[in-house]
């Protein structure tokens, strides 16, 4: 499955993202990282995934809380939860052009040798 229907299949219910969207962020995906779909398809992914999200918390951005008596909306978190799903997706991205997302960490020696 290409890059662009995984992308419409992870977003496709949220409001007023099109395919002409997803086409614009895997190409500047691609731009941005210099890797194309065929040789590292998931980077590709989770780079577009991540602009994909700082551009629908941009579009969130100017969303509102609001109270009247007993009534209340609250919309003000959309931004910040859409953020955190970028920052979460740059984080997956830089596995997988790393190394297809394995990760080592390896912790010092006591005796600092």
């Amino acid at each position: 499955m290409a890059v662009s229907e995984r992308l419409a299949t992870r977003l496709n219910n949220v409001p007023g993202v099109t395919s002409a969207d997803i086409v614009d962020w895997v190409a500047e995906a691609v731009a941005e990282s210099g890797i194309t779909e065929e040789e590292n398809e998931n980077a590709v992914l989770y780079l577009a995934l991540s602009i994909g999200y700082e551009v629908i918390a941009s579009n969130a951005a100017h969303y509102f809380k609001y109270t009247d008596g007993e009534e209340s909306v609250d919309k003000s978190n959309v931004y910040d939860n859409y953020m955190q799903l970028a920052k979460e997706s740059r984080k997956q991205y830089r596995k997988y052009k790393r190394g297809n997302g394995a990760s080592q960490s390896h912790v010092g020696r006591a005796d600092c040798r």
